[in-house]
C-alpha cells in the first residue's frame, strides 16, 4: 500500500505530495511548491520522478531543486506555446530561477509503476488543457480538476467549462470510496471522498451543461 504524505504551503493553500512505496521505498514528487525543499533529501530518498498535475506556476515552482536529478513529467497538452510562456515567465518571476526541461509524456491511460503499485494517469482538461488526476486503488491525487466542495476554475488562458464537465463525468466513474486528494486546502479542506462529494460534482455537471 502506498504511503501518500501530503505537504501544506500556506502560499497558495498549495497541497504537494510525496507518494512511497515502503518496500522499494520509491517515491513521486506530485506539484513541488516552493517550500518542498524542507520536506526532500535528494541525496537520500529513491525519488523516481517529479510530476505536475498541470503547468500553473504555484505547482511547478519546486521543480528546479530536481533539475538534472530526476525526471520532471507532464501532459503534453500543457506543452503548447502559450502554456509553456506563462509558465515560464510567471516561474521565473517568482523564484528567479528558469524553470527545467519537463518531459511532457504522460498520457491519458499511462501507467507509472511504484515498487508493486501501478498508478493510472487520467487526462482531466478543463483548468488547463494538460490536467491530470493520477488514481491507483483507493486513491486520487486531483491537481486543481477538484477540490473539496470545489471544482478548477475555467475562467483562465487554457481553461474550459466544457472539458473539465467531461473530466468530472470520469472521475465520478471511479469507485465511491476513493479518497479524493485536491491540489488546495481551501476552506481548510485537505481531503474527502468521491461519495461525499458526488451530489456537489453531479451539480455542479448539471450547471454546466
Amino acid at each position: 500500500m502506498l504511503k501518500v504524505n501530503q505537504i501544506a504551503t500556506p502560499s497558495f493553500a498549495l497541497l504537494s505530495y510525496i507518494i512511497q512505496d515502503p518496500q522499494s521505498t520509491e517515491c513521486l514528487v506530485i506539484d513541488p511548491g516552493a517550500g518542498i525543499n524542507k520536506h526532500i533529501r535528494t541525496d537520500s530518498m529513491d525519488i523516481k520522478a517529479v510530476i505536475n498535475t498541470h503547468l500553473h506556476p504555484d505547482h511547478t515552482m519546486g521543480n528546479h531543486l530536481f533539475a538534472g536529478k530526476v525526471s520532471i513529467r507532464a501532459h503534453p497538452g500543457d506543452s503548447g506555446f502559450v502554456m509553456r510562456a506563462v509558465h515560464s515567465t510567471l516561474s521565473t518571476v517568482f523564484t528567479a530561477k528558469i524553470p527545467p526541461k519537463i518531459s511532457f509524456d504522460l498520457i491519458d491511460g499511462a501507467q507509472i509503476t511504484l515498487g508493486d503499485t501501478s498508478i493510472e494517469v487520467l487526462h482531466t482538461p478543463g483548468h488547463s488543457p494538460g490536467s491530470i488526476c493520477l488514481y491507483w486503488s483507493g486513491n486520487l491525487i486531483c491537481g486543481d480538476t477538484i477540490f473539496v466542495g470545489n471544482i478548477g476554475r475555467t475562467d483562465i488562458p487554457g481553461g474550459s467549462a466544457a472539458q473539465l464537465r467531461e473530466s468530472i463525468g470520469k472521475i465520478l466513474n471511479l469507485p465511491g470510496e476513493t479518497k479524493i486528494w485536491p491540489g488546495h486546502y481551501y476552506m481548510d479542506r485537505y481531503s474527502s471522498t468521491l461519495n461525499d462529494e458526488r451530489s456537489f460534482l453531479t451539480w455542479v455537471a448539471e450547471k454546466m451543461a
